[in-house]
C-alpha cells in the first residue's frame, strides 16, 4: 500500500506541474500578443437603414513604418448600395485619423506621431455590407477581398 501511495504522490506532483507549466506557457503567448499589436486605436462605423445582401471582408493592411499616410481601395462604392463600412485602424503613437464617406472608392488614414517618426506599422481592418457583390469586376491583385452572401 505505501508503494502506491508514493505513486500517486508522485503522479500528482507531475500533474500539477504540468498544470503551472501550461497557464505560464498561455499568459506569455498572451502577454506576446497584446505586446504585438498596436495600442492606440480609431474605429470609423458609416451605416444606413437598408438592408444588405453581401458582406465584403477586406484583407488586414499595414501601412510601412516611416510612412505617414496610406489609401485602402473599396470595392462597394456606389453610395446607393453601400449600407454599412465599418473600418478600425490601431497605430503605436496615437489613434490614427480615418477618413472615408459610404460610397467612396478609398478610405485615407493619416497617422498622427508626435515625433513624426511613425515607428512600427499600424494595422488596418475594414469590411463593409453592400447590395451588390462584384465578382466578376475584382482584379487578381483585389481576390483577396471576399465577398459573401449575408
Amino acid at each position: 500500500m505505501n508503494r502506491y501511495s508514493v505513486l500517486f504522490v508522485l503522479l500528482l506532483c507531475v500533474l500539477v506541474h504540468s498544470y503551472k507549466k501550461n497557464r505560464h506557457d498561455h499568459n506569455l503567448r498572451r502577454s506576446l500578443k497584446k505586446a504585438s499589436s498596436p495600442p492606440h486605436c480609431t474605429q470609423v462605423t458609416k451605416d444606413t437603414d437598408y438592408q444588405s445582401r453581401f458582406h465584403y471582408n477586406y484583407p488586414t493592411a499595414y501601412i510601412q513604418p516611416g510612412q505617414r499616410e496610406a489609401y485602402q481601395q473599396l470595392f462597394c462604392i456606389n453610395p446607393a448600395t453601400v449600407n454599412k463600412a465599418v473600418t478600425t485602424v490601431c497605430d503605436w503613437a496615437a489613434p490614427p485619423q480615418v477618413q472615408f464617406t459610404l460610397g467612396d472608392e478609398y478610405m485615407h488614414v493619416v497617422r498622427v506621431d508626435p515625433t513624426g517618426r511613425y515607428l512600427g506599422n499600424a494595422v488596418i481592418t475594414t469590411y463593409q455590407y453592400c447590395n451588390h457583390t462584384l465578382h466578376q469586376t475584382l482584379t487578381r491583385s483585389d481576390a483577396e477581398v471576399t465577398v459573401t452572401p449575408v
